[in-house]
């Protein structure tokens, strides 16, 4: 869907600059922020916020798994 929207001067400069050292477009930025927007507003939808789903974690990372041998068991009595 198309849809013009008009935005003041600051506004428009602060979209241009922030796409461009984002390297989004205009109407990239706006629609993710229109739906980071609409799924904290919408009634029904609750959840995680886009931008966390989408996140594909950090590839230097080694996977949380692979620190599972260095656990220590539990405790027999967690309280003492």
């Amino acid at each position: 869907m198309n849809f013009n929207l008009y935005l003041d001067d600051q506004t428009a400069k602060e979209l241009d600059r922030t796409a461009k050292k984002l390297g989004e477009t205009r109407s990239g930025l706006i629609r993710k922020a229109l739906r980071e927007w609409l799924d904290k507003k919408t009634l029904g939808s609750p959840g995680w916020p886009s931008l966390i789903l989408e996140w594909q974690g950090d590839p230097g990372m080694p996977p949380f798994e692979s620190y599972r041998g260095e656990l220590l068991p539990p405790r027999e009595d967690a309280f003492s």
